[in-house]
C-alpha cells in the first residue's frame, strides 16, 4: 500500500470535530466527513536521507531552503499534521502539498521521548519478502492547535480534550485510537470459513447448544446441516438391509432372544 500524494491544503472545515462526533448519533455511518482527532502544525519531520529519496511524496515535503541534516537523518521542519480517521496526513505549507499515510501502513508506532516513531510497510500484499519497502519517520510536534472552544462545565478545559499530555503524547494517542478505526484488510482465504463461529466445526457446544435442541428440549440436526460420514452410514444401511442401523427397544430384543433361543433347542434336540 503506498502513500497518496495531496496538492490541496486541509482545512477544520473539511472534517468533523473529534468533540461534535461524540456527542451526537451520526446520520450515516457511510460517507460524510472525516473526523479530525489532531490537528498539530510546525511539526518537525526527521528521515533517512536514502529512505527520503526514495519516496517522491516524502521528498516533495522538503523545501530546498528549509531543513537541516541530523545525522543520517532529514529534518524537514514547518509540516503540519492532520490525524483523522481516515488517514494521518502530512502537509507542508511551503511547498503546498502533502502527502496522506493510510494507517494501515503503519506497522509500529511509539513515542520516543519528544517525537512518535512510525515504521511504515509501502508493500502490496503479494511482495515478496526480499522486495519489502520500509521507511522509518519520526515525527516531532511542537503545539496541538484547538478548534473549539470550551465547555460551560469544563474549568480545566484543554486543546481536543488532551489535558495535560505532552504534544508527543496527545499525537501518539490519536493515531492509536485511530489506528483502531483502520484494521488491516482480511488476508486472502479470511473469512472463507471462520473456525471460531460456534458450531462451524461441527462441534456442540454450550454456545450453539440451543441450535440442537427442539421445543421439547429433544436433540435434533438443523436443517442444512451435514453430518460427517452419515452418507456412509445411510449406504452401510441400505446394504444390510431392513432393521440395519435401527436401534431396538428392549421388548423386541426379550422377544428375538426367546426366539432364538427355542431355535437352537429345536435344532439341537
Amino acid at each position: 500500500m503506498s502513500l497518496e500524494p495531496m496538492t490541496a491544503s486541509p482545512a477544520v472545515g473539511d472534517f468533523q470535530l473529534l468533540s461534535e462526533h461524540e456527542e451526537q448519533t451520526p446520520g450515516t455511518f457511510f460517507g460524510g466527513k472525516a473526523v479530525l482527532h489532531l490537528h498539530s502544525p510546525g511539526a518537525n519531520l526527521k528521515i533517512l536521507q536514502e529512505e527520503l529519496e526514495s519516496q517522491p511524496q516524502l521528498h516533495a515535503l522538503r523545501y530546498s531552503d528549509s531543513g537541516s541534516q541530523d545525522g543520517e537523518q532529514v529534518v524537514i521542519e514547518n509540516i503540519d499534521v492532520w490525524v483523522t480517521s481516515r488517514s494521518l496526513t502530512l502537509w507542508s505549507a511551503s511547498k503546498s502539498t502533502g502527502v496522506q499515510i493510510p494507517y494501515q501502513t503503519i506497522t509500529v508506532h511509539a513515542q520516543e521521548g519528544s517525537s512518535v516513531y512510525l515504521y511504515l510497510n509501502l508493500s502490496d500484499a503479494n511482495t515478496a519478502d526480499e522486495d519489502l519497502v520500509f521507511v522509518q519517520l519520526r515525527i516531532e510536534p511542537t503545539t496541538i492547535e484547538a478548534h473549539e472552544a470550551p465547555t460551560e462545565d469544563s474549568a480545566h478545559w484543554q486543546p481536543n480534550g488532551h489535558g495535560s499530555e505532552s504534544p508527543a503524547q496527545a499525537l501518539f494517542k490519536a493515531i492509536s485510537d485511530c489506528q483502531e478505526l483502520n484494521p488491516d484488510p482480511p488476508e486472502e482465504g479470511d473469512g472463507e470459513f471462520d473456525e471460531t463461529a460456534p458450531g462451524a466445526t461441527g462441534w456442540i457446544t454450550s454456545d450453539n447448544m440451543q441450535d440442537f435442541l427442539d421445543e421439547n428440549g429433544e436433540f435434533r440436526m438443523p436443517e442444512g446441516v451435514t453430518v460427517v460420514g452419515a452418507e456412509d452410514e445411510v449406504a452401510e444401511t441400505e446394504a444390510l438391509g431392513e432393521g440395519a442401523g435401527r436401534t431396538r427397544t428392549a421388548a423386541e430384543v426379550d422377544g428375538a432372544d426367546g426366539v432364538e433361543d427355542e431355535a437352537k433347542w429345536q435344532r439341537t434336540g
